[in-house]
């Protein structure tokens, strides 16, 4: 009986570790092609700049880039230390690490 309790037990957390989230993935990852065609309505949002060994790797909706790839009809042009650039055909864009905030005193 307790053989079976555990089988049953086991058996039971293995099918909801589907359903469990990844709690180290990154936010906004997309596991596939198909999602990333989705995505190329939302605005480009930069997470993640990574410089190893003088080459620089970046995250971009969720999608690891680096100089030369596109993403939503752009190509990586450029990875500096606090912003990436961009460029489509017919547009040039700079997306920084942080998002610039102003505080206004009344």
């Amino acid at each position: 009986m307790m053989r079976i309790l555990f089988s049953c037990s086991v058996l039971l957390c293995l099918l909801s570790a589907d359903c469990l989230a990844d709690p180290t993935r990154p936010a906004q990852f997309t596991p596939s092609v198909s999602a990333m065609a989705s995505q190329s309505s939302e605005p480009l949002r930069l997470s993640l700049i990574r410089w190893q060994d003088k080459r620089a790797s970046v995250i971009i909706n969720g999608q690891l880039m680096r100089i030369g790839d596109d993403i939503a009809g752009y190509q990586l042009r450029e990875v500096h230390q606090d912003h990436v650039v961009l460029d489509s055909a017919t547009d040039r864009i700079q997306l920084f690490i942080f998002q610039k905030m102003t505080h206004n005193d009344e």
